[in-house]
């Protein structure tokens, strides 16, 4: 079926327009696509949770969103399912709890998005690998190199399969994926209060599937603390999810996005965070319920945008001092003081590119950070080099939201690319995929030791470069000549 309307992604930022936008019943159907749109570009869509213009193409779109079958399986390697690109991951969690009491290994914020756009755009959650680290074999439509007819190639081992896990939609379109998946479990959490990160970290050994958040203008911490466990399902579960729900997914936005609009926006944000905020947490409350409902959330019920950098531990202390001197710069309109400037270490000290910014953006929403453990991909934000001396340390992702709309978003885009630019110089950080992008072809190059690997293998699948679009291209452009 071919849908011709205009579409919007989740942030409102991007309106895509193609030429032709199908949404394929089956494989045979997206062959068939394929084989009559042989000479145009062809990009895919899930659910358009993606901030940048790795969706955008002019030529031709999929929407895989009926593809979603789901079979279960055991072989010699574990469980697995079997699952078709469109299924939404709340729908395929629900299917596995249903039918063999199973879960995936790891999950996100949200489940709004689809398996294939996913792992394409490395995913995560928090404490564990990506959802990509966990694909055991991808089934993918493209062109054949020596007929030039659509074909659809299984992918299941080798640095085909780790380019694979984690593609953009770059080799050609996923039609199935094949997942490892576990035993459904319960977890363990809890909210408490820190006042730096070497504490919030040091908690880790005992809660290692916690996130916490940088509370803007207090700059203090709140670790969602957070444990396997076989103790039982709570009788209070329900409630604590009732304000879990209507405390943080509803009323805090609904304050921030008043704030926000506020004549004295910049004073009444910085004090909705220093006071009323923090009075909101219930800490101390140790709440035991399964896995699907305590690691996500409800961020996608308010239209925003994101910004999301990685950086690995040994970097993080100085990367969210940096953030958090530079938040200062721009949301406040007095100078720094000299004590200041003499505390900072030269590494965290604001450059002078936000000093232009300086009094134009005040930060207003919490900025999560979540471990990552490293990826068994070649170019997933927390992948690593295959060299036996490179460092195995985990990844951090630092997420800054943004709720403002249309012009009122001026500012945060600006800022956006010079944040971008200096922690990937100074931190080594890089910018996820599927969220807002500042980062150059030439920068890409030096923060993934693995790109020319992968630029390799995509080439093999697609030769013609019908599945690049001028985002992708440009991601990819000034590396032709990295070392192998």
């Amino acid at each position: 079926m071919q849908n011709t309307l205009p579409l919007s992604n989740f942030g409102r930022n991007l309106t895509l327009a193609p030429a032709r936008c199908y949404t394929p019943q089956n494989e045979h159907e997206v062959l068939d696509i394929l084989d009559r749109h042989a000479g145009n570009v062809i990009r895919c869509v899930g659910r358009l949770h993606s901030w940048n213009n790795i969706l955008d193409c002019q030529d031709v779109i999929l929407d895989l969103q009926n593809l979603r079958d789901v079979a279960t399986g055991t072989d010699d390697g574990g469980n697995f399912v079997e699952v078709g690109a469109g299924c939404q991951i709340k729908h395929l969690v629900k299917k596995l709890d249903a039918s063999r009491q199973w879960t995936l290994p790891s999950l996100g914020f949200i489940t709004e998005q689809t398996v294939a756009g996913a792992i394409s755009t490395g995913t995560h959650g928090s404490g564990k690998h990506s959802l990509s680290h966990y694909v055991r074999s991808v089934r993918i439509a493209h062109y054949e190199a020596s007929s030039g007819r659509a074909v659809i190639t299984e992918v299941d081992t080798g640095d085909a399969l780790r380019a694979a896990r984690c593609s953009l939609g770059t080799l050609g379109v996923i039609v199935s994926v094949r997942l490892e998946v576990r035993d459904k479990y319960r977890v363990e959490e809890q909210f408490r209060q820190y006042k730096n990160i070497n504490e919030v970290l040091a908690a880790e050994a005992e809660y290692p599937l916690q996130q916490f958040y940088l509370v803007p203008w207090k700059w203090t911490f709140f670790a969602q603390q957070r444990r396997e466990t076989t103790r039982k399902h709570s009788r209070l579960a329900w409630l604590y999810q009732q304000y879990r729900f209507w405390v943080f997914d509803v009323l805090m936005h609904l304050l921030i996005l008043l704030v926000t609009h506020s004549f004295f926006s910049k004073w009444c944000i910085k004090l909705a965070f220093k006071w009323m905020i923090p009075v909101c947490v219930i800490r101390n409350w140790k709440v035991v319920a399964d896995s699907s409902t305590q690691l996500v959330m409800e961020h996608e019920l308010f239209h925003h945008i994101e910004l999301e950098l990685f950086v690995q531990r040994s970097q993080l202390p100085e990367a969210l001092q940096y953030l958090t001197d530079a938040l200062r710069t721009m949301g406040s309109t007095s100078p720094a003081s000299k004590s200041n400037q003499r505390s900072r270490t030269p590494s965290s000290h604001p450059s002078a590119a936000f000093e232009h910014l300086q009094g134009s953006y005040c930060h207003h929403y919490p900025i999560c950070i979540r471990k990552i453990q490293c990826d068994d991909t070649l170019i997933s934000m927390s992948c690593q080099s295959d060299s036996p001396t490179a460092s195995e340390e985990p990844w951090y992702s630092i997420t800054l939201t943004n709720l403002h709309r249309g012009k009122h978003r001026t500012c945060f885009m600006e800022m956006m690319p010079i944040l971008t630019h200096e922690l990937s110089v100074r931190f080594g950080a890089r910018t996820h995929w599927g969220k807002l992008f500042g980062m150059s072809g030439s920068q890409i190059g030096k923060l993934y030791p693995q790109l020319q690997r992968f630029l390799t293998i995509r080439e093999h699948f697609d030769p013609s470069e019908r599945f690049l679009n001028e985002w992708t291209r440009a991601c990819f452009s000034n590396n032709k000549d990295l070392p192998k």
